[in-house]
């Protein structure tokens, strides 16, 4: 990817990056290393998912937990949004936990300028200071 391009990729990809994605033993070990691989090659970074590990229910019993859905930047995003953070949602209906995106700026404020007419204070100065001014 450019490292000019500003780029989110968002999405659910079905496959884990490491063991612990997976809340039971199992997992391909080789398609792990192909997906982190491909990321590295694009140069993208992932986004932390803050208030839950895994994104991915079979809602059966047993119970498998698997962290399937994946946020990621490219370098230039994370230049100019930093602070760009992504949170779980409650899950309703669907066997993913929803995320939102939060994108914060930080514009920093310039300190103003005031400039105070003291002409008025220095008398006759004021007069001198105003004939070398023109």
């Amino acid at each position: 990817m450019p490292d000019d391009v500003d780029c989110l990729i968002i999405g659910d990809f079905n496959l884990l990056r490491k063991p612990e994605d997976r809340n039971r033993p199992g997992g391909n070990a080789g398609e792990m290393l192909l997906f982190n691989e491909a990321n590295s090659s694009l140069g993208i970074e992932e986004i932390r998912l803050h208030g839950r590990w895994f994104t991915w229910t079979n809602k059966q019993q047993p119970t498998l937990l698997e962290r399937l859905d994946w946020i990621f930047s490219s370098s230039a995003w994370t230049l100019r949004y930093p602070h760009t953070v992504a949170r779980s949602l409650i899950i309703e209906t669907s066997n993913h936990w929803p995320c939102v995106i939060k994108i914060k700026t930080f514009i920093p404020k310039e300190k103003i300028f005031r400039f105070k007419n003291c002409l008025d204070d220095l008398g006759e100065l004021s007069s001198l200071s105003c004939k070398h001014l023109e």
